[in-house]
């Protein structure tokens, strides 16, 4: 179980240098009336997490329901109020309910995908955060990190639909293709170049489900495109950062119903994170690397710590 993953794989090198902190994690809201109601100025996850002692505050992506249109009214309207939640700085990434899903056939009105995800960089990725150390990507200012004592943050576009490469409905499939493509490429640049430091551990976020089974065993390229797994490269890519490491890495996002923790591989653990109207609560993550859990985690308003993922 989650609760008995020790310290005793890190050793005792980051001992005399670590902090303990908080921040606050969740995603896939606001999707209906109700969730909307607990994140406004007096609801309940709001007041939990203003009472809640943190640094700052992550949205995982989807900050809308994928039944409703992507309109500027609604994009906005949204994340003016998840990014209001608390005083403490916000951090965002973007879903796929928020561009790659925007085109669906249900929808009224429908979006080419790619013009809303250049909305969402333009409108949501373009500002500087008050955080130490904060950065945004040049070609992909989606992508940030940023330092609390000596751990590391970052977010990776990683989105769901398979990573932006399943229903491509009216964008030019080719283009679509050739960008995600390039997402790939800047998220992966973006990871070597920040990730290879002596830090006391490091968190990555990001939307998509990268643990989700997948139908097909080759990863997505280039030059496959289809029939293909487009979060394959990423779990290999973890898993290898995390053996190599002598830090411990915690991976969260959001996507599917489970919250739920668990250790894909030796130094690596993972938080599919709250939301997604079955679990309509915050995670309160505090790093603490000196205890016998570097990452402990309890939900605002459940007051006890996620399942293990199955």
């Amino acid at each position: 179980m989650f609760m008995v993953l020790l310290l005793s794989l890190l050793g005792l090198s980051f001992a005399t240098q670590a902090q303990s902190f908080s921040f606050l994690a969740y995603g896939d809201m606001p999707y209906f009336a109700a969730d909307s109601a607990l994140l406004q100025q007096g609801g309940k996850l709001q007041q939990a997490a203003s009472n809640t002692e943190h640094q700052f505050v992550v949205h995982v992506g989807d900050l809308k329901a994928g039944s409703e249109p992507c309109t500027n009214a609604l994009l906005q309207r949204n994340y003016r109020l998840i990014s209001s939640l608390t005083k403490q700085p916000f951090i965002y990434t973007p879903g796929d309910n928020d561009w790659t899903d925007c085109d669906r056939k249900k929808l009224t009105p429908r979006y080419d995908e790619l013009e809303r995800l250049a909305y969402v960089r333009q409108s949501f990725a373009s500002k500087p955060v008050a955080l130490s150390d904060f950065a945004r990507q040049a070609k992909q200012p989606e992508n940030q990190r940023w330092l609390e004592g000596n751990t590391l943050f970052l977010t990776l576009h990683i989105t769901g639909t398979n990573n932006g490469r399943r229903q491509i409905l009216l964008s030019d499939k080719q283009t679509a293709l050739s960008a995600a493509t390039v997402r790939d490429h800047n998220n992966l640049t973006w990871l070597s170049q920040n990730l290879n430091g002596k830090f006391q551990a490091a968190v990555i976020f990001f939307q998509a489900d990268i643990y989700q089974q997948s139908k097909h065993t080759s990863a997505c390229t280039a030059n496959t495109t289809s029939q293909c797994d487009g979060f394959k490269h990423y779990r290999e890519q973890f898993s290898r950062l995390a053996e190599q490491s002598d830090f411990p890495i915690l991976l969260v996002h959001g996507d599917t119903g489970p919250y739920c923790v668990n250790s894909p591989s030796n130094n690596l653990w993972r938080l599919n994170a709250p939301g997604d109207y079955q679990h309509l609560d915050i995670a309160k993550i505090t790093v603490d690397v000196t205890a016998n859990q570097p990452f402990a985690i309890e939900g605002l308003l459940a007051k006890q710590p996620p399942e293990v993922c199955q």
